[in-house]
């Protein structure tokens, strides 16, 4: 087989076969044959005994490395007489590992003589195929990309033979290299850089995969971010086309015009599919290390060792080693700045509302709050946004306290983490960790919102015994002068309070003129429809968790008294809630408040009897013309991903069903 390999590939013979160009154009169309490439695909058989790819692939690379870099130095002559070329990094071969020597013959036989026989690019490809049916999918690829280093190193190391060497002179006659290398041919020096630098690129491919087939091991949810078989068969094709134009160069003489002329398209290809390789394995190194990052993070918010330790994994601190900047003093700083301080961190969107911003503030401003204590803003950012700087510094510029010094500098695997552990949803929350990193509270962005600094220091244990005083009236939380101006003054003269809204607009019409003619009647009222008040629903929402998180009981007449008015809303498109002062008169939905309303000429004679009040008139009447539900039930937003479990009915002992409900106001509650 030698000598026909030698007659037919290396000798300067006219006689000999000479290479088909076309057959560089047929292997472009059958890169994207997708049915020809299952057919070479389900060829595959394994066995247990495959060759050690790491071994084998390091003496391919060895070889390809080297024998690349002799063609640059032939392709550009000048260039190499004035920089002294770069000596190839040679690895040391694996201490016993014996190649699979007849394979590689086999292999290099099919992509050179046996290629030029049948000019049928399936056919060899076939062939070649069937001859690595046993061997794993990689080592296909490396096995075959052997056999091309093994043709070419075998060829271009001649180029450097010593002029003593006059065996090694006489085979390099023999196989045409110095005709090759005569400046005389300048036009097949240059096909030679073009093809030089396809072997390059289909060793880089190859490498890709071979890296990725060994780091992939360990994360198996990550092993189909590279498609193996097609790379393997895209390699294949790559290998042999490289071999069937080299074998076209040595064997011309004199030259041929025509020779190199379809190598350009098909090297696009290799380069698109290199590329595409490359992009692959980059994603899957990038996804990778998020994996790691995530399993080291995880264990790190689990088991702390002080608040310094967690905190500095929010941040790329490799980035920014003062990743910190304090707004007060307008400076950078250390995460060492926060050691040994109670941290509440403030985790938001860009959209942190200014009434917010506003308590923060005034908790911040408190002399008590900086014995021991420090805000740090964690922005959860699309960092990919054009409005992102402004935003970001506008919004910044505006808080005293820490807050990262740019946001790009926020770890997204923390952020990930962020989201799973501590239930980020957009909204902004309060996580208030200890000096030693534990949470005192997950959330404590509810208990400030509602209680402000009387909250103070902010963990759950106050926000449970501030619920269990018992002259709290959630009404006065609720509702403040920023929500329902003068409303403080007239809780105060214990005036009836009419609070509504409704998505109907006809329906809320209807009960606004119902209460003109009540009004008109004489009946002092004072009516604040707050359905489109965000604020309104803010406080209804934090108010409902606060209690929650203060571990009140479901069944509480305080916590079923704002779950009845939130639920009226969700399930009946409206509410309205009756007070004289901080006492509730009626909960109801806004249907049937609308209905108590329009009979107001029927129950107004009972106003004044028996030294009924109108608020006590309008009661009795609400009740028995307002028939009770068939079913109970009561909605709490999944704020933080607290829901409670066997909850008993509070009118029969019965368990109440938990439903899961999926809902999106677009923004507007």
């Amino acid at each position: 087989m030698a000598g026909r390999l030698i007659s037919a590939v290396f000798g300067g013979s006219q006689r000999a076969k000479q290479p088909d160009q076309g057959l560089l154009n047929s292997l472009v169309a059958v890169f994207d044959d997708n049915n020809f490439m299952k057919e070479m695909v389900n060829t595959h058989a394994p066995d247990e005994g495959d060759v050690d790819v790491h071994a084998l692939f390091a003496l391919v690379e060895n070889t390809l490395k080297g024998s690349t870099a002799i063609v640059d130095n032939v392709v550009n002559p000048n260039k190499a007489s004035s920089t002294p070329a770069a000596i190839p990094e040679f690895k040391p071969a694996k201490e016993g590992f014996t190649p699979p020597l007849s394979t590689i013959s086999e292999v290099t036989c099919q992509i050179t003589c046996k290629a030029l026989d049948t000019k049928n690019v399936r056919e060899t490809m076939s062939s070649i195929f069937h001859e690595l049916s046993s061997y794993s999918l990689v080592a296909k690829a490396v096995v075959t990309l052997s056999s091309l280093g093994l043709y070419y190193g075998d060829f271009w190391r001649l180029a450097q033979i010593e002029p003593s060497d006059k065996l090694a002179e006489s085979m390099a006659v023999l196989k045409g290299l110095p005709a090759i290398t005569k400046p005389v041919e300048p036009q097949k020096i240059q096909v030679f850089g073009v093809l030089n630098d396809l072997i390059k690129t289909t060793l880089e491919m190859t490498q890709c995969i071979v890296e990725f087939d060994h780091d992939s091991k360990d994360v198996p949810e990550l092993a189909k971010l590279i498609d193996i078989p097609s790379s393997v068969y895209q390699i294949i094709i790559a290998v042999l086309g490289c071999s069937i134009q080299f074998t076209a160069l040595i064997t011309t003489t004199p030259v041929d015009e025509s020779k190199g002329r379809d190598l350009p398209a098909f090297a696009r290809k290799v380069n698109m599919i290199h590329h595409s390789i490359k992009r692959q394995l980059e994603d899957f190194k990038e996804k990778k290390e998020e994996i790691r990052e995530y399993q080291r993070l995880q264990r790190l918010f689990t088991a702390p060792t002080d608040n310094v330790e967690l905190i500095k994994a929010l941040f790329h601190t490799k980035d920014d080693p003062q990743p910190l900047y304090i707004g007060s003093k307008k400076t950078t700083d250390k995460i060492e700045y926060l050691r040994r301080k109670n941290v509440l961190l403030l985790i938001s969107d860009l959209k942190l509302s200014s009434h917010d911003l506003s308590i923060l503030v005034k908790i911040y401003n408190e002399p008590k709050f900086h014995e021991n204590h420090e805000i740090l803003w964690i922005p959860v950012v699309d960092q990919d946004s054009e409005d992102l700087p402004n935003v970001f510094e506008n919004l910044q510029s505006q808080m005293p306290w820490c807050s990262t010094h740019y946001p790009t500098l926020i770890n997204k695997v923390a952020i990930r983490i962020i989201k799973e552990k501590w239930h980020f949803r957009n909204e902004p929350i309060v996580v208030v960790l200890d000096p030693q990193g534990k949470v005192e509270s997950q959330n404590a962005m509810s208990m400030i919102r509602m209680w402000g600094f009387n909250a103070f220091p902010f963990t759950d244990g106050v926000v449970a015994t501030l619920w269990r005083s018992r002259d709290i009236s959630w009404f006065e939380l609720l509702v403040n002068d920023s929500i329902a101006p003068n409303v403080q003054e007239a809780i105060k003269s214990e005036k009836l309070i009419f609070l509504y809204g409704g998505e109907d607009t006809k329906e809320v019409h209807e009960v606004e003129v119902h209460l003109k003619k009540i009004s008109d009647d004489g009946n002092s009222i004072v009516a604040y429809n707050v359905g489109k008040i965000q604020l309104f629903w803010t406080r209804l929402e934090s108010c409902m968790f606060s209690m929650l998180q203060g571990k009140a009981d479901i069944l509480d007449p305080l916590l079923q008294d704002i779950l009845k008015l939130y639920t009226n809303f969700k399930k009946d498109g409206g509410f309205a809630l009756l007070t004289k002062g901080t006492r509730v008169v009626i909960n109801t939905p806004l249907a049937s408040s609308s209905k108590v309303l329009a009979q107001y000429d029927t129950w107004k004679k009972q106003v004044n009897v028996d030294g009924k009040t109108f608020d006590v008139a309008l009661k009795e009447h609400h009740d028995k013309v307002v028939a009770p539900q068939t079913c109970h039930h009561f909605y709490i937003p999944n704020m933080v991903g607290y829901v409670p479990e066997n909850v008993k009915c509070p009118v029969c002992p019965r368990v109440m069903k938990n439903i899961v409900k999926f809902e999106c106001c677009h923004g507007a509650h």
